[in-house]
């Protein structure tokens, strides 16, 4: 009996630990079937040439972009493959001189070649994502040649080299003769703007205090994801439920929800300025995955609006 005593406790440890181990196994088993679940990353690249994308891990694309020392390959134009791909110009509504879109770089990292001569245009694409399943995405980009002394709090100067724009659920009316639209997240990398800062229906700081800049859409919000550094490509992530909330709190407040993304485009111009621009795309990827080593990222914090 003493000696039952003495063993029965060992025993009852040794049943609380193997169902602590069990527990923890689960636990870990019902995290890798989370991590696992993920959904797949929605990624559009910008290339001319066939080649084989790098698979995703844990929800993530890696881009590599090349030495500076890889070969250029040849510069073909990029019309009929961006049309090919769904792409559609929807502003101007009928073909522009200036319009000068091409795919340039080596081989193995091919991009797109935004670039404006005197012009302003916007190329589109439908989408169907769930914002809730991809809320982040990543643009790899860069740009070559700023419009002159171009900025969005310029009166008669507001051009840019580089817009994305996101658009989240069913259009909205818009007065006079403009087409309708929906709502926007507009990531653009300008030449002086402050990184983070809003930039629709903003007061020019060169006057005109009537005026304000950006605002037929006042539902479209540029918001100012990099400057300068001329000559680089970057990796940028931007968080769209946490911007899509921040700037549109009515629509949130009444839904607890985004709307879903409807379409991407790229918009650039350099008419206002009478000038040239050129930029650089190479990926859009819309991905569940946290924000990766190495990102800059926005979307966290209060939003700031331009001067």
């Amino acid at each position: 009996m003493e000696r039952w005593r003495a063993w029965a406790p060992g025993k009852r440890l040794a049943r609380s630990l193997r169902s602590l181990a069990g527990l923890l196994w689960l636990v870990m088993c019902l995290g890798l079937g989370v991590a696992q679940t993920l959904p797949e990353p929605h990624v559009i690249r910008f290339s001319d040439l066939p080649s084989t994308p790098p698979a995703a891990a844990n929800g993530q694309v890696a881009v590599t972009i090349p030495a500076a020392s890889e070969p250029e390959h040849a510069s073909v134009p990029a019309n009929t493959w961006l049309k090919h791909h769904d792409w559609k110009q929807v502003w101007p509504l009928m073909p522009v001189s200036g319009h000068v879109l091409s795919f340039a770089g080596p081989a193995a990292q091919r991009y797109l070649r935004v670039a404006t001569d005197h012009s302003y245009y916007i190329w589109s694409r439908r989408l169907e994502l769930d914002p809730q399943q991809l809320p982040f995405l990543d643009l790899t980009w860069g740009v070559e040649r700023f419009p002159r002394q171009a900025a969005l709090d310029l009166y008669g100067h507001n051009d840019r080299p580089i817009v994305v724009m996101v658009s989240f659920g069913p259009k909205l009316p818009t007065p006079g003769l403009l087409p309708n639209v929906p709502r926007a997240l507009a990531f653009f990398w300008g030449e002086t703007e402050t990184v983070g800062m809003l930039y629709t229906c903003v007061t020019p700081r060169n006057g005109h205090e009537t005026v304000r800049l950006q605002c037929n859409y006042p539902h479209v919000k540029y918001i100012a994801l990099r400057h300068g550094d001329v000559d680089t490509i970057h990796t940028d992530r931007v968080s769209l439920l946490d911007l899509f909330r921040q700037h549109f709190p009515e629509y949130w407040q009444e839904h607890q929800r985004v709307p879903p993304i409807v379409g991407v485009s790229f918009e650039a111009g350099s008419a206002k300025t009478n000038s040239t621009s050129s930029a650089r795309l190479y990926t859009l990827v819309f991905t569940a995955a946290a924000p990766a080593d190495g990102a800059s990222s926005q979307g966290e914090g209060p939003a700031r609006q331009g001067p």
